[in-house]
């Protein structure tokens, strides 16, 4: 059934969203009936029409259509200066209505924007990414890669350029309608990276306000910062400078690095480390220090062995410890020892 709700879902986006780019042309239209309303006025008092006759006289005279046209030897001079008015009034706001609609209809943003906002108004569980810059673009990539629902919510042109194919908004991340638009309230989590701590602290107080059981993952700059957030309400702080300085940390002890598993308090970083295989060793003879996770056969996973196992040239070794061992592990696991 979710794979049935998400096909009606891009279907009705398709069909539906687009109209809400009427929202651009409300004041126009708003304006014209006014216009047509004083026409009616105009024509009851000086023609003596009932009202549904001067209803259509007035969007006659409006329109400029012309099947109403009352005999202007008889009209008094101010029901002439009345309708020159209305009708100079109408051409200009013809003119801007036409301008708003061809603005719209030819900038692809405006429909890109205008489906997203519908999208994320009707989603249920999804994720709302907030934020502007490359982690808003790349969090949104790796949703999208695994098929889930999710939604932006940029400020940001250029993060809005890239992803407006994606499920972007862009709008005020600190205005409650452009949250609204994401879906904020019906949401499962939300992702919050704002180029400024404090930005991101005032999002994150705001979508907790809007839905308290909301899973909130925040972005920040300052690790000092994070037991603020978490008082803020924030479920998960991540760090994004100080990770990015112990993951160059980790690199630069060896080279054999492929991730790190971090604890916030920063006291046990486990470093995860790729080794090739050049010849034959018993796990036993590696160093305490790393733990043997996976060994790569083939192509194949294999996380079944022991201390007694014993590597073969061509394998990959998957470990898990202390970076400060690694280059002693790649020196046992190379050829030339």
């Amino acid at each position: 059934m979710p794979g049935l709700r998400k096909v009606i879902l891009d279907v009705m986006e398709l069909l539906v969203a687009p109209y809400s780019v009427l929202r651009r042309i409300y004041f126009q239209i708003v304006l014209l009936a006014l216009v047509v309303l004083a026409n009616t006025v105009i024509f009851v008092k000086y023609q003596h029409l009932d009202w549904i006759s001067a209803i259509y006289a007035g969007v006659n005279v409006v329109t400029t259509v012309g099947l109403y046209a009352p005999n202007i030897g008889q009209m008094p001079s101010l029901e002439k200066l009345l309708l020159v008015v209305t009708i100079v009034m109408a051409v200009g706001l013809y003119t801007s209505l036409i301008q708003s609609v061809v603005n719209t209809v030819v900038s692809r943003s405006s429909w890109a924007d205008a489906r997203a906002r519908w999208r994320g108004s009707h989603l249920k569980g999804h994720t709302v990414i907030i934020g502007n810059g490359r982690i808003v673009v790349t969090a949104a990539k790796r949703l999208s890669s695994l098929g889930k629902e999710f939604i932006v919510l940029t400020n940001s042109k250029d993060v809005f350029d890239e992803l407006q194919g994606d499920r972007a908004i862009l709008g005020d991340p600190e205005n409650d309608k452009d949250l609204m638009d994401a879906g904020i309230t019906s949401a499962s989590s939300a992702v919050i990276a704002m180029e400024d701590d404090v930005k991101t602290l005032l999002v994150t107080l705001k979508v907790q306000k809007l839905n308290p059981p909301l899973n909130t993952i925040c972005v920040v700059r300052q690790a000092s910062l994070i037991d603020v957030f978490r008082t803020a309400g924030a479920d998960e702080v991540i760090p994004y400078e100080d990770i990015i300085g112990r993951i160059t940390a980790a690199a630069a002890i060896s080279r054999n690095v492929g991730g790190v598993i971090f604890t916030m308090d920063r006291k046990a970083d486990m470093v995860v480390g790729f080794f090739d295989v050049g010849r034959e060793v018993k796990l036993s003879e590696l160093p305490k220090e790393v733990v043997p996770i996976i060994i790569v056969q083939e192509g194949k996973l294999n996380p079944f062995f022991t201390r007694d196992t014993v590597l073969k040239p061509g394998e990959t070794l998957i470990v898990l410890g202390n970076p400060d061992y690694f280059r002693e592990v790649s020196r046992k696991l190379s050829k030339g020892e």
